[in-house]
């Protein structure tokens, strides 16, 4: 009987744990600023919902949909909706959905010297991934360093560089490698870098950037979800937790202008 009853105790204790773990909501994030508003959120979610917020953090932007897409996490919290919806033509996914905008990230142009002192060949590196590309060589163009031959498409290359000012040379790099490179790379005199890569690497989008998008930038960063999980009424209380005024608060305080609330 005594064996009996510890052996109950242990079962007992082990659905327990099991139902304690199966109140967690996964988010996957890039560390800055998408992890960071997380964090300042994850208290008062907790609070609210009785589910603990883990917030699981990648280093690129490939990741966070393939672990969305296969269900590692429940949701993600680091792209815009043009590079969703091509992220996931490009590898087949039907089933990633936005359900939410919460900021925008104004890209920037970064230059170790005054545009005017550019000069035939210099270098400058940009995002590699096609909506990324696209929304930069824009940004380029606005600021008159090139001119397209296609305005109306946000997936223009460099292929479609129709005038070129000062006959620069674009390389095309993962857009994590851009500040490092930027840095490290003698050859390399300017680079547009998101902005979340660029805070992380100790770059001020206000104070280092040559220019930056304005706060009407059509790529507002999203909360995306399987469409399974559109009604999800734990990730509907996170939305609503971060559309609030304390975190709008938050994020102008933090950043300065660097990051904007889209709510």
């Amino acid at each position: 009987m005594k064996k009996l009853g510890i052996f109950i105790l242990l079962l007992v204790l082990v659905l327990f744990g099991c139902s304690k773990e199966e109140k967690v909501l996964k988010i996957g994030a890039t560390a800055v600023p998408h992890a960071e508003i997380l964090e300042f959120v994850k208290d008062d979610f907790e609070k609210k919902t009785g589910y603990k917020l883990e917030i699981v953090i990648f280093n690129d932007y490939v990741q966070p949909n393939i672990a969305l897409e296969e269900e590692q996490i429940d949701a993600n919290y680091f792209q815009h909706i043009p590079y969703l919806e091509e992220f996931s033509k490009n590898k087949g996914y039907k089933d990633l959905i936005s359900i939410a905008k919460i900021h925008v990230e104004p890209m920037g142009f970064y230059s170790k010297k005054p545009i005017k002192e550019f000069k035939s060949g210099d270098k400058v590196v940009i995002p590699n991934d096609a909506t990324n590309e696209g929304r930069a060589l824009l940004l380029l163009q606005e600021n008159g360093l090139i001119k397209l031959k296609n305005t109306n498409s946000l997936k223009v290359t460099i292929n479609d560089i129709e005038e070129n000012k000062y006959n620069l040379t674009f390389v095309e790099l993962d857009a994590a490698y851009l500040p490092r490179t930027y840095k490290e790379d003698a050859s390399v005199v300017g680079a547009v870098i998101n902005t979340n890569y660029a805070i992380e690497n100790g770059l001020n989008p206000l104070k280092d950037a040559i220019f930056i998008e304005n706060a009407n930038s059509p790529y507002a960063n999203i909360i995306a979800v399987k469409k399974k999980n559109e009604d999800n009424e734990i990730i509907k209380e996170l939305i609503s937790i971060l559309q609030t005024e304390k975190v709008k608060n938050f994020i102008i305080e933090k950043y300065k202008g660097a990051v904007v609330p889209t709510f």
